[in-house]
């Protein structure tokens, strides 16, 4: 997993991009977009529950 951060029109409205990408297909799994919170991690971690993972 790895994340990215940007804004939109003034830097109090941060959005960051988490990600989470498969080394071996070299593809995104999954991705969000949102604040740097546990809530928005959350929402990533849902989706990725729904493919089988390995680390």
């Amino acid at each position: 997993m790895d994340e990215q951060w940007g804004y939109v029109g003034a830097k109090s409205r941060q959005r960051w991009l988490f990600y989470a990408y498969d080394r071996l297909r070299k593809t995104v799994v999954a991705h969000v977009f949102g604040e740097r919170t546990m809530a928005t991690l959350g929402r990533l971690m849902s989706l990725l529950s729904r493919h089988p993972l390995t680390w």
